[in-house]
C-alpha cells in the first residue's frame, strides 16, 4: 500500500484521509432525521436538558435518566444556538464527536505507529457498523472516545518533543569540551513542551464529564509511565514530570464533578445498578460476575449486545474477517511488547513498544466495564474501547503487509494487497449500510424502542389547530402511553412538539384515564396502551375522530384518536359513581368511586375505580388502596398511579383503576376499603409521607375509608 497508494507523502496521506472522511460523513448524515426511526427517551432527555441549559441551567451533573455527565448536553446546547432547538441537532452533535474521534485517532496513530496504520484505523472507524450506529444516536457515550483519543494524542506529542529535545541537548553537550550536563536540563527543555501535557490534562479531565467508563480509562497514562519506566529508567526520569502535569491538571478539572457525586450519592443511580455483580462477588457469589466476563469477552466475534435499541441482537462487534484480524492484532501487539524494541528517536517513537503497550492497556481498560456488566448494552458501555478495536485490526493488516513485502518475490503482491484491503473495507461499508439502514432501521422492535408510534402521534398533534378562531376555544389533548413518566414519552414530546402546538397530558390507559377539562379535547390511545376494559364506560360519550396510519409490521398499532367534550363525559359518570367528596392535600379532590362488587370470595380480583379532579401538579405522588384487616394491617393493597402527578393540569379529570386479589386465608366478614395519596421521601420509597384528607372542611386523617368490602364463602 505504501508505494501503490503513495501514503508516505503528505499529499498522498491527505488524499486518502479525505476520501475516508467523504465515506464517513454520508454514512453518518444520511436520513439522520428519520433513521433511527423516532427518538428514544434517553435521547429526548439529552435534548430537554440542552434546552434547559439554553434557558439558564448550569448544573455540573444532571440527575435526568438515572444521572449523567453534562458535557454532551452543553455541546448540544451550543449547537442548538446555531441550528435551533430541533431533535435532529442531538444526533448532529453525536456525528460531530464521531468525526472528531476519527480525526483524533488518525492523528495519534500517525504519531505512534505510521501513516498506513493511521489510515487503516480511520477507515475501520468510518465504515464499521458499531461506529456508524454510535455516531447516529444522540447519546453522551460518543464523547468519551473522541476526547480521550485527543488527550492521548497531545500526551504522545509531548513525550516525543521531550525526547527529541533531550536527544538534541545530549548531542550538544557531547560537542562541548568538557561535556556539561546542566542540572536544569529538564527545566530548560520541558518548558518548551509543557503546552502539550497541559492540553492533554485538560482533555483528560473533560472525559470525566462525558461517560462513566472515563473514571477508569485515565489509568492508561500512569500505566504507560510505569511500563516505560520498567524498560528504561532514564526515560522514566524524563517523562514522569510531563505525565504528572497531565494527571494533575486532569484531577483538578475532574474534582468538582467527583466532589459533587461524593456529596450527592443518590444522584447516580446507574452506579448502584452496575455494581450488582461486584457486590455479589464481594459476598462470595462469583456466578454473576463470571457469567458477565464470559459474555463480555464474546462481544467481539461471537455474540454482542442483545438490545435492539443499539444493535441487531447478538451481532458481534466485528465480522469473521475483521474479527480474525483483531485477534491477530492483539498477538502482534503482545509480541512487540514482549520482544520488540523502541525506536532510536525515543520510547514514544513510531512503531515502538510503548505504542503497542498503549493499545493493549487501552483495550483492557475499555473492556473492563463490559466484563462487569455483561454483553447487554455493551455497545454503549464499551464505547471507550471503540477506537482501539479498529487500531488492532489496522496493526494486523500493517504487519501482514510488511511480512508479505519482505518475504514475497512476486512483484504484483503490492497491488494485490492494496486491492484486497480496499475490498475488505469496501465490503464492510456495504454490509454496514445493508445491516443498519435496511435490517436494523426497519425492524419492528427498533421502531418500538425509538417510539416511532409516539412520533406519529406528536406529528398529528402538531398539525392540529390549537384554537378555534370563531369561538376562541382551546384544543387540549391527553395521550396514553406505556411510558408516561416525566423523562420518557413526555420528554420526547417536549423536544419534538412546537411550543405553539397542543401540549398533551400523559397517562397509561391500561390503568387510568385523563380527560382534559376543555370544551373540546383529543384523547389518544396506541396498541400498547389501550383503555382498560373496566374504564371503557368512562369514555362512552367520546367520538372516534381518526385512526393514524402506521406500518403493517408496527407492533404498537393501531392508534385511535377520540374527540371528547368534558362536560358531556363527566355528566355521564354520575349515573354509576358513588359520591364520596374529599380533598387530598392541595393535589386533588375525590368525586366518587365505582366498586365492581361489594361481595367477593377469597382469590377473586376486586376492581375499584376512583374519579378525581386535579388541582395541582406535585411530582412523585402515589395512590394506595388497602383492604384493612382487624389489626389495622392491610390484607391486600394496590399502590399505583398510572397518570404521573408531575404532569397533571389543574381542572382535568383523572380516572384510576385499582385491582387486587383477596388473599387466601381471609376470613368471612366485612373489611374497610381505604385509599390515600402519598409521596416517597427517599429513592427506595422506604419512607413516605401521606397527604392529609379533608371532608367538609375538617381533617379526617391521612387516608379515607370508601366503604366496607364483604368477604363471602
Amino acid at each position: 500500500m505504501r508505494n501503490f497508494l503513495d501514503i508516505e507523502k503528505r499529499t498522498g496521506f491527505l488524499f486518502w484521509l479525505l476520501l475516508i472522511l467523504l465515506t464517513a460523513v454520508p454514512l453518518r448524515f444520511y436520513h439522520l432525521t428519520t433513521i433511527p426511526p423516532g427518538l428514544t427517551h434517553d435521547e429526548a432527555d439529552h435534548g430537554i436538558t440542552a434546552v434547559a441549559i439554553l434557558n439558564g441551567a448550569r448544573d455540573i451533573y444532571f440527575t435526568v435518566g438515572h444521572g449523567r455527565e453534562p458535557l454532551f448536553d452543553y455541546a448540544t446546547a451550543g449547537l442548538m444556538t446555531l441550528l435551533g432547538q430541533k431533535a435532529w441537532v442531538l444526533r448532529g452533535t453525536a456525528v460531530l464527536f464521531s468525526l472528531l474521534m476519527i480525526g483524533a485517532m488518525t492523528a495519534w496513530t500517525r504519531l505512534a505507529f505510521n501513516n498506513q496504520v493511521a489510515l487503516l484505523t480511520a477507515t475501520g472507524l468510518a465504515v464499521g457498523f458499531w461506529p456508524v450506529m454510535a455516531a447516529r444516536q444522540g447519546l453522551r457515550s460518543i464523547t468519551l472516545p473522541a476526547l480521550f483519543a485527543l488527550a492521548l494524542f497531545f500526551f504522545w506529542r509531548g513525550l516525543q518533543k521531550l525526547e527529541i529535545g533531550d536527544l538534541r541537548l545530549e548531542a550538544h553537550n557531547a560537542n562541548v569540551n568538557p561535556p556539561t550536563l546542566h542540572v536544569s536540563r529538564f527545566t530548560s527543555h520541558f518548558s518548551l513542551f509543557t503546552f502539550h501535557f497541559l492540553l492533554s490534562g485538560l482533555l483528560l479531565g473533560l472525559t470525566f464529564y462525558t461517560y462513566i467508563p472515563a473514571r477508569g480509562l485515565w489509568l492508561l497514562f500512569p500505566a504507560l509511565l510505569l511500563v516505560g519506566g520498567v524498560w528504561d529508567r532514564r526515560w522514566l526520569r524524563r517523562a514522569w514530570a510531563g505525565t504528572a502535569v497531565t494527571l494533575l491538571v486532569a484531577a483538578v478539572l475532574a474534582w468538582p464533578l467527583l466532589a459533587y457525586l461524593r456529596a450527592n450519592p443518590g444522584a447516580e443511580i446507574r452506579i448502584d445498578e452496575l455494581s450488582v455483580p461486584l457486590t455479589a462477588a464481594l459476598q462470595g457469589d462469583f456466578s454473576l460476575l463470571w457469567g458477565n466476563i464470559k459474555g463480555g469477552l464474546a462481544i467481539f466475534t461471537v455474540a454482542g449486545d442483545t438490545a435492539w435499541r443499539y444493535n441487531i441482537p447478538e451481532r458481534p462487534l466485528l465480522g469473521p474477517v475483521m474479527g480474525g484480524l483483531f485477534y491477530l492484532g492483539i498477538g502482534v501487539a503482545l509480541w512487540q511488547v514482549a520482544g520488540g524494541r523502541w525506536q532510536v528517536r525515543g520510547m514514544a517513537g513510531p512503531n515502538g513498544r510503548l505504542a503497542y503497550a498503549a493499545a493493549l492497556v487501552w483495550l483492557v481498560g475499555g473492556l473492563a466495564p463490559v466484563l462487569i456488566t455483561g454483553p447487554e448494552l455493551s455497545t454503549t458501555q464499551a464505547m471507550g474501547l471503540q477506537p482501539v478495536v479498529y487500531l488492532l485490526v489496522a496493526v494486523a493488516i500493517d504487519w501482514g503487509w510488511q511480512w508479505f513485502m519482505v518475504n514475497s518475490k512476486w512483484l504484483m503482491v503490492n497491488w494485490l494487497l492494496a486491492v484486497g484491503t480496499l475490498f475488505l473495507f469496501g465490503g464492510t461499508a456495504v454490509i454496514t449500510a445493508r445491516d443498519y439502514f435496511g435490517t436494523w432501521a426497519n425492524a419492528p422492535e427498533v421502531r418500538v424502542q425509538y417510539e416511532s408510534t409516539m412520533v406519529t402521534v406528536l406529528d398529528y398533534l402538531a398539525g392540529q389547530q390549537v384554537a378555534d378562531t370563531a369561538t376562541s376555544a382551546m384544543l387540549s389533548a391527553s395521550v396514553s402511553t406505556i411510558t408516561p413518566g416525566e423523562f420518557h414519552s413526555p420528554a420526547v414530546a417536549a423536544l419534538m412538539l412546537p411550543q405553539d402546538a397542543v401540549q398533551p397530558r400523559w397517562f397509561d390507559g391500561r390503568g387510568s384515564l385523563i380527560v382534559p377539562n376543555a370544551d373540546e379535547a383529543l384523547v389518544v390511545f396506541s396498541g400498547f396502551a389501550p383503555l382498560a376494559e373496566p374504564l371503557r364506560p368512562y369514555l362512552a360519550t367520546a367520538v372516534l375522530q381518526d385512526t393514524l396510519p402506521l406500518r403493517p409490521s408496527d407492533a404498537d398499532r393501531p392508534v385511535w384518536v377520540y374527540q371528547v367534550r368534558a362536560a358531556e363525559t363527566v355528566t355521564a359518570w354520575q349515573q354509576w359513581l358513588t359520591p364520596q367528596p374529599a380533598q387530598f392535600g392541595e393535589a386533588a379532590a375525590l368525586l366518587g368511586y365505582d366498586l365492581s362488587s361489594g361481595n367477593v370470595a377469597v382469590g377473586e380480583v376486586v376492581q375499584l375505580v376512583t374519579v378525581w379532579q386535579v388541582q395541582s401538579a406535585p411530582s412523585g405522588l402515589r395512590l394506595f388502596t388497602h383492604l384493612v384487616g382487624p389489626d389495622g394491617v392491610p390484607l391486600a393493597q394496590a399502590d399505583r398511579l398510572d397518570a404521573p402527578s408531575g404532569g397533571w393540569v389543574a381542572g382535568d379529570w383523572l380516572v384510576q383503576l385499582h385491582e387486587f386479589a383477596v388473599p387466601a386465608g381471609t376470613a368471612v366478614g366485612a373489611y374497610p376499603l381505604t385509599i390515600g395519596l402519598y409521596t416517597c421521601l427517599d429513592a427506595t420509597c422506604t419512607q413516605t409521607q401521606r397527604l392529609t384528607v379533608w371532608q367538609d372542611g375538617t381533617a379526617v386523617g391521612d387516608h379515607l375509608q370508601l366503604t366496607e368490602l364483604r368477604i363471602v364463602e
